[in-house]
């Protein structure tokens, strides 16, 4: 069912919606990557692969792909979302933070998440239930 049935559309798919309205190629790896840099920032890459419970190559180009598209080891399409950068202590470990317009879609996405109502459970109706 649609809002215009009557119904709002689930927090989590009215999330990935906006997600996809933003970056219509986004990958789950990339949507992965996005949400858990916003919930640890300063997180590095080998702990963002454990985070999203993938390699450490796959979470390196998911972050890569978020990065803006002149920074040093950005991968297309560059949304811009996140930075890459050291932190002052460890001269080679790189880590990851929000760029502004990463913080803009993470409070359009908390606005989302403020405002969910429940799905709800509906049991499926007798004549479609299977008889065993």
């Amino acid at each position: 069912m649609t809002e215009a049935i009557g119904r709002r559309r689930n927090t989590l798919l009215a999330g990935i919606v906006l997600l996809k309205k933003q970056a219509p190629d986004i990958t789950l790896s990339e949507m992965l990557a996005f949400l858990y840099v916003a919930e640890n920032p300063g997180v590095r890459v080998k702990e963002l692969a454990v985070l999203m419970e993938t390699t450490d190559a796959t979470a390196s180009r998911a972050s890569r792909s978020l990065l803006q598209a002149d920074e040093p080891g950005a991968r297309e399409p560059g949304r811009g979302w996140l930075l890459m950068a050291s932190n002052g202590r460890e001269a080679v470990s790189r880590h990851l933070y929000l760029t502004e317009a990463g913080v803009e879609l993470v409070q359009r996405l908390d606005a989302l998440i403020e405002s969910a109502r429940p799905i709800g459970v509906r049991a499926a109706p007798a004549e479609l239930r299977v008889r065993r």
